[in-house]
């Protein structure tokens, strides 16, 4: 009798402690839920530009700026396996907003300031990344010189929005966005039909890589020429990377051209 009561007291302290470190889970991410948006418009334009990008994505681009302010954004369908190998911005702030979640974003605590001096074994040495699986409609902000990635882990095409915010440094693109549509416009393969998609050759993928400098990124060319490691350990300091002023004042913009407001130029 006193062992069954010793096993039923052991039991009753286990299930106790077990449901205290659940409580404590559930309230921490209730506490600290990730940063999340419901609605990012896209410019309402009659011909957007579409791309295959040598990241195997299909992206449909824009671009939109102002007297002071500018931007490209895309709605982007990344495969399974599909995304950019590790690189590093230099002209541009980038939002993530993946609808579905499901995406893994790399991202690096070490800044790469010198665009002259990149993240390999010669120059300014690679870095370690983290990583996250994304949430449904969660926000992941990257300031400028931080190195990131992503990939789709699973078997299903995923969506995703990602805007490029011109940084003060960057110099006067065609768009005034930043370069990154005039980036993927010369490097991918323009889709002029989603049912029969072009091929991205040889030449597309390498000048993914070499070409990247002319519009502010260093660009790696395969996993870890840049990375010296990947944890799964997100640190809080990059969890707390946020920008939520600017992401609203890009979501004003478009509103306001959606709204026919002739002070914002799209295209």
């Amino acid at each position: 009798m006193l062992k069954i009561r010793t096993w039923v007291t052991a039991l009753v302290f286990v299930l106790v402690i077990s449901g205290v470190v659940i409580f404590q889970t559930q309230a921490s991410l209730a506490k600290n839920p990730p940063y999340s948006i419901d609605n990012i418009p896209m410019p309402k334009l009659e011909n957007p530009l579409r791309i295959l990008t040598p990241a195997n994505e299909i992206f449909e681009i824009a671009s939109c700026s102002t007297k002071d302010f500018g931007f490209a954004i895309t709605t982007a369908q990344i495969p399974p396996g599909g995304g950019p190998m590790p690189h590093v911005h230099y002209y541009i702030n980038e939002f993530f907003w993946p609808q579905k979640g499901g995406l893994e974003i790399f991202h690096s605590e070490r800044k790469f300031p010198d665009m002259s001096n990149p993240p390999t074994v010669e120059a300014a040495g690679r870095a370690a990344l983290y990583s996250v699986e994304t949430q449904p409609k969660q926000v992941v902000y990257s300031p400028h010189t931080f190195m990131h990635g992503f990939v789709n882990p699973t078997t299903e095409t995923l969506p995703m929005v990602m805007i490029w915010v011109r940084d003060e440094v960057a110099p006067d693109f065609e768009y005034h966005d930043g370069g990154m549509r005039e980036y993927f416009s010369a490097v991918g393969a323009h889709i002029t039909d989603l049912n029969n998609l072009p091929t991205v050759t040889d030449a597309q993928r390498n000048a993914f890589v070499s070409q990247a400098p002319k519009f502010g990124i260093n660009q790696s060319a395969f996993m870890m020429q840049y990375v010296t490691s990947i944890s799964d350990k997100f640190p809080k300091n990059l969890a707390k990377l946020q920008n939520p002023q600017t992401l609203n004042k890009v979501i004003e913009t478009i509103n306001a051209f959606n709204n026919d407001d002739k002070s914002v130029t799209c295209g």
